[in-house]
């Protein structure tokens, strides 16, 4: 063989060798990066599970759970719609409208004014007796807890319970209204501790909500 043939050959090996070297180390990688993907899968998927495994308990060992929906008018701050002003919940909720509330036991409502710092209104707060609201926590003891508030001229009528509407959910429904809580206070710890405003008004907390009914009546309008 001519050393041209010879030296000819060696190449080829060379590259050869190069080629399935270089092809054996792209597939190492990418099997790495698969293998870490499944792995970042299945503790996601673990995760998942034990979550649902708590709200399933949680949804077992809690009361019954109460939509809470209204339509109050004469609300100074809320949105004028045909020249008039109401606070009233909708589902989904739509610009101009608000989410209700979800109450544990819910057992009655009742309408409280109190002093706006305007001499010409009321602060008027929705209370339901019951065992608290969903977005506090766990069931409380059983007392008025305030899930709404409005601010009134003392020349309108006070809201009556016919203004409102209570609705107990399906186990069902429990559990997909808890599966959202459970997530909307994920997102909500998030924004508190990373940037110190909640998450749902972009706002810097103010204090708690569901205020007892004693608790409320100390609080400043």
């Amino acid at each position: 063989m001519s050393k041209r043939k010879i030296f000819t050959a060696l190449v080829s090996i060379g590259v050869g060798l190069c080629l399935g070297a270089c092809q054996s180390d792209a597939d190492n990688v990418t099997q790495a990066e698969n293998d870490y993907g499944a792995k970042l899968t299945d503790v996601q998927s673990q995760k998942d599970k034990e979550v649902q495994e708590q709200i399933r308990q949680y949804v077992e060992e809690t009361p019954n759970l109460y939509r809470i929906t209204w339509k109050v008018c004469g609300d100074y701050r809320s949105r004028l719609r045909d020249g008039v002003r109401c606070s009233e919940t909708k589902i989904p909720k739509t610009k101009g409208y608000v989410d209700p509330v979800y109450i544990w036991a819910a057992n009655g409502v009742q309408f409280v004014n109190k002093q706006h710092f305007v001499n010409s209104y009321w602060a008027t707060g929705l209370f339901v007796k019951s065992k608290g609201c969903l977005n506090s926590g766990k069931p409380k003891q059983e007392q008025f807890y305030n899930v709404k508030n409005f601010t009134r001229d003392k020349t309108n009528a006070v809201p009556t319970a016919a203004n409102v509407k209570i609705e107990a959910l399906s186990k069902q429904e429990k559990q997909t209204v808890v599966e959202q809580a459970f997530k909307d206070a994920e997102v909500e710890n998030y924004a508190l501790t990373n940037f110190g405003v909640s998450a749902t008004t972009g706002l810097i907390p103010t204090g708690k909500t569901c205020l007892t009914l004693e608790e409320w009546k100390k609080t400043q309008s």
